[in-house]
């Protein structure tokens, strides 16, 4: 699974970005916000950043074996459970089999991804220590790339415990369970996915469907081989509900997956292979704050220039 990470976003301004507490729909304002949050989260000590992008007090979690790392933010209006994505140490131990098994566990309904759900739990202890800090406010839960993952799956702990977010936003987010899990989660999360990024189309859906009907090779040991690999697989699926960011900056709220599939079939073909490297840039966090603020920059001076008409 490509999952890559460069620095943390260089931020300069003095005003704390806006943010609606009490909207648990689509909302690109809170979006910029918990991209930001997300960026926040790769931050070795989060407090400064926090405090002068998001106006939050922070308590960090971190996981020193397994490196997952995170934060949970307050303020007097809200709270916000920020996890950070994978770094290239880490990134080998993403690739094996073993890994991206689907495997079954109490806290979800259907089988979920063995390795993201391993890691949430040997961090969970930690998350939960900070939980307090939360008391009644209203909580979002966000995280780009595995941090994605971790919040989707962190989303369905917090349900089980009485205390479900009022939405989750993940950024270049992979998929994190099978087609039963997916059709039992009912939490309101918004999968933001950037252009050509590649990382939301990992773990593939499924192996079957990368078997030919009719295999030009008859040897029925390897045949045998590949169709025992592509069951041990299973079949992932993604939770609803996909924001689609196009190339040329359209925001999509609960859009189809048809349009991230052609749009990068067309490329591949007119580039010959050139949209993997475009994927991999899309899928920097960064990326996706300047997409977010660029939409919402055209927004506002559409705004102002009606109002100067009015």
């Amino acid at each position: 699974m490509v999952l890559i990470r460069m620095a943390p976003t260089s931020f300069r301004g003095d005003v704390v970005l806006p943010f609606h507490p009490d909207d648990p729909s689509f909302n690109r304002t809170n979006a910029l916000y918990l991209a930001h949050a997300s960026d926040v989260a790769y931050h070795r000590a989060p407090a400064a950043a926090a405090s002068r992008r998001l106006g939050l007090k922070t308590v960090a979690f971190r996981h020193k074996v397994i490196r997952t790392r995170g934060f949970l933010g307050v303020c007097e209006t809200h709270a916000v459970l920020a996890f950070r994505g994978t770094d290239p140490v880490t990134l080998p131990s993403w690739l094996t089999d073993v890994v991206i098994k689907l495997v079954e566990r109490a806290e979800y309904n259907g089988r979920v991804h063995h390795g993201f759900s391993s890691v949430l739990r040997r961090t969970w202890g930690k998350i939960e220590a900070t939980l307090h800090e939360v008391q009644d406010k209203p909580l979002f839960v966000t995280g780009h790339s595995m941090g994605g993952a971790l919040s989707v799956l962190a989303a369905c702990r917090l349900a089980k415990m009485g205390r479900p977010p009022i939405a989750i936003y993940t950024f270049g987010g992979p998929r994190v369970g099978d087609l039963k899990f997916c059709a039992d989660y009912a939490l309101p999360t918004y999968r933001v996915v950037n252009g050509l990024d590649i990382v939301p189309e990992m773990p593939l859906a499924s192996l079957k469907r990368l078997l030919p009907k009719e295999p030009r090779f008859t040897n029925e040991k390897v045949l045998d081989r590949l169709k025992r690999m592509a069951e041990r697989a299973g079949c992932y699926g993604h939770v609803n509900t996909l924001v689609y960011i196009d190339r040329d900056g359209v925001i999509t709220p609960d859009a189809d997956d048809a349009p991230w599939h052609a749009q990068a079939v067309a490329q591949a073909i007119a580039t010959r292979g050139k949209p993997f490297l475009q994927g991999v840039k899309d899928h920097l966090i960064t990326n996706y704050i300047r997409r977010l603020q660029e939409q919402i920059g055209t927004e506002q001076a559409g705004t102002r220039r009606d109002r100067r008409y009015d």
